[in-house]
């Protein structure tokens, strides 16, 4: 699921440092520079907690506030000269400054505003770590991952055994898999043991994998375009044997990103061996590789789940929750279904945020407050970015048609929007879900018209009701982007990011975005 609000920890030639970004504008900075990432992450959680006793207080006890609060206390503060016409906002507390934004504004109301929308998403913003691109060197040489290393069954095996021996070692082993938010559900976990003085070795895949150990980040590189299994197992094999050194009370939080139920059960069975696995939840996504229908998904998950294992089940359809309950069982596991709370009910990810108690329940250890679950909910629900000449939201690494939809609801109800489906070459039964998905939205009058990108659009094209505009892989992704602004409606991609033209598109978006709030903050 992407994230509205995230702290973002990132390396740049001075150092290490935080910011917070909202969506794809950065709102808030530190003002120092740290020689390791785990020293900027602890900084993070300092502005957390100080966001956290400012979020109970009322706006108008703070907006105004010109000092600093005298019992040393955090203050969050607008600050600015009316005649020079630039303002700023801080947040302080013992003397030092945690936070500044990242621009000045003319107007104090554009100031205040930002710091409204920063104590909003403070609280509950969870850290993600940048390494790559953006750091010209990092704490921890990368280590590639990738089929080139794979030489045989018996050598896969060979080395389970010895990835068994070393994670004998982690005192509690959580596995996350299902469909969508796997990768938040597992940085979130990964924020509450940290924080709780836990030390924690955390693997990440997504679409910048890396591993965090203690809040200090190791990245991972790939020889080739996406995650397969081996690279669990590489990751496993690499870095088994610091696991000998970890405290009983260690954690090991591990992304599950099989694409299949034997790899997914071969993770589980196999090379983790957990004590809890969360299944975040079920949509229709990889099914041709885990089955054509919904029922076939939920018993492909249900079936890797190792005998002991308790698991933690997101997937809120009642009928399809009862069903692999029921397969969990016959496999020798225990099932908690996470239920939300009634105000809570609909929200973007809250199967995944209130999937964090029932992990914490299974391991008899105390529930985070139902207050900074709504924190966590809250950072992460979604907003239309705006652009010079429209709004977007960049919604395509969210690919599968259950989630998209909740997005499409939560930003603009019963108004149309302007889709854009990536399309890729391996991922046909995709590419027929949003088919139907588009169709569906025409038939209730929710879409005029829709463009296609990336592989087979013209077969895609045939089987949707409305006309779709294809567009080339070749294509400049910033006259695209023009070319839908310009038809008036807001643009929702969707389909699949992991492609040059997406990564293109999106630099095209960030660009655009900070302009808007630079333009604001003058």
């Amino acid at each position: 699921m992407n994230e509205q609000g995230m702290f973002e920890v990132v390396r740049s030639e001075e150092g290490w440092h935080w910011r917070l970004s909202d969506a794809e504008v950065c709102l808030a900075i530190g003002t120092d520079r740290y020689d390791m990432s785990r020293a900027a992450r602890q900084r993070i959680d300092r502005v957390r907690d100080a966001a956290a006793e400012l979020e109970s207080l009322d706006t108008d006890e703070f907006e105004y506030v010109d000092t600093p609060s005298a019992d040393g206390g955090p203050t969050l503060r607008v600050r600015g000269d009316e005649s020079l016409e630039i303002f700023d906002w801080t947040l302080e507390a013992d003397g030092e400054t945690l936070a500044v934004p990242n621009f000045t504004y003319t107007e104090r109301a554009n100031a205040r505003e930002a710091m409204r929308r920063f104590r909003h998403l403070a609280t509950g913003a969870i850290p993600v770590y940048f390494v790559g691109t953006e750091d010209d060197a990092v704490e921890h040489d990368p280590f590639e991952v990738g089929m080139s290393t794979i030489r045989g069954a018996s050598s896969l095996l060979t080395r389970g055994r010895q990835h068994r021996q070393f994670l004998q070692n982690i005192d509690t082993r959580i596995v996350v898999s299902g469909i969508r938010g796997k990768s938040s559900t597992v940085k979130r976990l990964d924020d509450v043991f940290r924080r709780r003085g836990y030390d924690t070795l955390t693997k990440i895949t997504g679409n910048h994998p890396l591993l965090i150990r203690n809040g200090n980040v190791i990245p991972i590189e790939r020889t080739g375009a996406y995650t397969t299994l081996y690279e669990n197992i590489n990751v496993l094999q690499e870095f088994g044997p610091q696991l000998e050194s970890y405290t009983p009370e260690d954690v090991g939080i591990f992304e599950n990103q099989g694409i299949t139920e034997y790899t997914t059960r071969l993770i589980n069975k196999r090379f983790i061996k957990p004590h809890v696995v969360v299944i975040a939840n079920v949509r229709q996504d990889h099914q041709d590789t885990l089955g054509k229908t919904i029922r076939d998904l939920a018993r492909a998950f249900a079936r890797t789940i190792p005998p002991g294992t308790k698991v933690v089940n997101g997937e809120q359809n009642p009928v399809l929750a009862e069903y692999m309950r029921d397969e969990i069982e016959q496999q020798g596991g225990e099932m908690r279904q996470v239920t939300i709370p009634d105000d809570q009910q609909g929200r973007i990810g809250a199967e995944t945020v209130y999937a964090v108690n029932d992990v914490l329940r299974w391991l008899d250890m105390d529930p985070v407050p139902e207050e900074q679950l709504n924190a966590y909910l809250d950072a992460i629900q979604p907003r239309w970015i705006r652009l010079p000449n429209g709004r977007i939201f960049n919604g395509a690494e969210i690919n599968d048609i259950e989630s998209t939809e909740a997005i499409r609801q939560s930003l603009a109800g019963d108004s149309h929007v302007l889709p854009f489906v990536y399309l890729r070459a391996d991922r046909r039964s995709r590419t027929a879900s949003f088919a139907k998905y588009l169709n569906t939205l025409a038939e209730r009058d929710l879409i005029e018209r829709a463009r296609a990108g990336g592989a087979f659009t013209g077969v895609f094209a045939s089987n949707v009701d409305v006309p779709v505009t294809e567009h080339s892989r070749d294509e400049d992704a910033g006259d695209v982007l023009d070319d839908m602004l310009e038809e008036g409606y807001p643009v929702l991609t969707m389909g699949n990011t992991v492609d040059d033209f997406m990564r293109d598109l999106e630099d095209q978006i960030v660009t655009r975005a900070k302009k808007v709030a630079i333009k604001e903050a003058d």
